[in-house]
């Protein structure tokens, strides 16, 4: 089966195609039997952008509840998946504290870049696209520039 799709890389086709066959053909574990499932893809988008720019805006650990409504979906979700793109880090389990890492601070910052897509399968990060992208190539994301160009704090 070939994917056409316009704006996919050769790896992000390569990795929905394998994901599509492993759910087309029921593929199973050879070890345990268990049914192999397909593997998620992320990508950066504008609600977890603002959820990190939430994050980065406190000092210290940040309690994340579904209560906030600086972006659209449930923030503990988003907030995972940020760690995942190593962007913010997680306090003790369950704890729902988050806290930016340097690396977010500065994607904020323009100055990091994450892969703009990435695979995951039961909360590990199985593969990511070669392809990178910054915040400023992130659609719709308006962030207070003055704010970020002069950040006050050091790592």
């Amino acid at each position: 089966m070939i994917l056409k799709t316009a704006h996919k890389g050769d790896k992000e086709r390569e990795m929905e195609q394998l994901s599509m066959e492993f759910e087309s053909t029921g593929m199973y574990c050879s070890c345990c039997g268990q049914k192999i499932r397909r593997l998620n893809p992320h990508r950066m988008c504008r609600s977890k952008v603002a959820l990190l720019e939430y994050i980065a805006k406190q000092s210290g650990w940040v309690k994340i509840t579904n209560v906030h409504r600086v972006q659209v979906g449930d923030a503990a979700v988003l907030a995972l998946r940020l760690e995942w793109f190593g962007l913010v880090e997680h306090g003790p389990l369950r704890s729902g504290l988050y806290k930016a890492t340097e690396k977010g601070i500065n994607f904020l910052r323009g100055l990091h870049q994450v892969p703009r897509v990435i695979w995951c399968r039961d909360g590990k990060v199985i593969e990511q696209d070669s392809i990178l992208q910054s915040v400023h190539s992130v659609k719709k994301v308006v962030l207070d520039k003055d704010y970020w160009d002069n950040y006050p704090r050091e790592f």
